[in-house]
């Protein structure tokens, strides 16, 4: 069924649950390998997947394809990620893009409290729970803008770890764009340590957590990734800009 705004925003249904099974074991490993043979793409650190049965998981978003990446990553287990409420809307891509685990963000300031709030039972099915906080793709960039505190908030709020994936680009071992060179990057996927809401989370006289404390607990995350880069040496050669939103898709 398409989805439209004010509906659930996870189709937690058997029939759903079925359907979106079949379809992503049908695409994703076609799609991965697409993506492997343009990005030579490789994880690090997967291990550190296996002993958290909950998550919410956050990325830097640097490629048309890290859906694909980041879906390949806790195979053979299934993920959520989220993504802009209008591309779901979009008549038939929508629907295929839920099926694949696309999670709507609604629009408007309740947006999380509805994502929120269908997160408990999500979690009965699927470990992790996927955002891209930049908020925008910004395409072979290794500098990590600044993050909104959403997914930290519902870190935060469910008491679970945020796991931190950074993408990491290499040149190869020729100059980009000489004669055997790239014209895109090799790209390493590092799952790095889990971070705890409970170490940064500051709680107000009325029980409520703070802004300024989801804030830092965001900000603390950012730096994190954007260390793991500086020390990789992530490459920066290839950097397009921001990537336009397609009209009427995600715009």
């Amino acid at each position: 069924m398409p989805y439209k705004h004010g509906r659930p925003v996870i189709d937690l249904s058997l029939w759903f649950r079925t359907a979106t099974a079949w379809t992503f074991y049908l695409v994703i490993p076609i799609a991965m390998l697409f993506n492997g043979i343009q990005h030579g793409t490789r994880y690090k650190h997967r291990w550190r997947l296996s002993p958290i049965r909950r998550a919410i998981t956050v990325s830097n978003h640097t490629t048309f394809l890290d859906p694909v990446k980041i879906a390949g990553l806790p195979l053979p287990r299934l993920i959520f990620q989220t993504l802009l409420e209008a591309t779901v809307e979009f008549p038939v891509l929508g629907t295929f893009t839920r099926l694949l685990g696309g999670v709507p963000i609604p629009r408007g300031r309740t947006g999380y409290q509805k994502l929120l709030a269908i997160c408990e039972r999500a979690f009965r099915y699927r470990r992790y729970l996927h955002f891209y906080p930049e908020g925008e793709c910004y395409l072979y960039s290794q500098h990590i803008r600044e993050f909104h505190s959403g997914a930290f908030r519902i870190a935060a709020e469910l008491d679970i770890p945020v796991l931190p994936l950074v993408t990491v680009f290499s040149n190869g071992p020729f100059k980009p764009w000489s004669f055997w060179g790239r014209s895109l990057p090799l790209e390493t996927l590092v799952v790095l340590e889990p971070e705890y809401p409970a170490n940064y989370v500051r709680r107000d006289d009325k029980g409520e957590i703070t802004s300024e404390s989801i804030k830092e607990f965001a900000e603390a995350v950012r730096l994190k990734m954007q260390r793991e880069i500086d020390r990789r040496k992530g490459s920066n050669a290839f950097y397009r800009g921001h990537m336009e939103r397609i009209k009427g898709l995600n715009d």
